[in-house]
């Protein structure tokens, strides 16, 4: 399956080049009849649903034509969309300004806060909670990230 998994993302990357668009995340969720393929996709300024559709149809002829599935399954190319955990560092740089629910981790101890992303240097993302209070969190520290409602 992890190799499986990888052949999609190569051939899904290899596609979103000519947009700058890179993988988010990629899951193969097994079914009774056939398989769910579920590939999210963004860029550095956003994702139209007319580039995910488009994405879709290569992706799924890139599929077939080098046999990657033998059973049937259903291709599902979207955004990652305001419910989905950040993966990337590269995706917080477009989300300056917005507010998330951030756990992480820091000397073997859990952390939440909510906050607004108000800078990015290397790998540390600032955060500054409703109380004006500043975070500075490693990207490797960061659990789960996901977008909340402003305040």
């Amino acid at each position: 399956m992890a190799d499986l998994l990888q052949k999609i993302r190569e051939l899904a990357e290899e596609l979103l080049q000519p947009i700058n668009g890179f993988v988010t995340d990629l899951h193969i969720v097994p079914g009774n009849q056939r398989k769910l393929i579920q590939v999210f996709i963004d860029t550095d300024t956003g994702i139209s649903i007319d580039q995910c559709a488009e994405i879709s149809k290569l992706l799924g002829i890139a599929i077939e034509q080098k046999n990657l599935i033998a059973d049937s399954y259903v291709l599902q190319v979207s955004s990652p969309g305001l419910k989905k955990p950040l993966k990337l560092l590269r995706q917080y740089h477009k989300n300056i300004g917005r507010k998330f629910r951030i756990r992480f981790r820091r000397n073997d101890k859990t952390d939440e806060i909510i906050g607004s992303l108000s800078n990015i240097e290397n790998d540390q993302l600032s955060f500054i909670t409703e109380k004006d209070i500043k975070y500075v969190i490693q990207f490797n520290e960061i659990i789960e990230a996901i977008e909340t409602l402003p305040w």
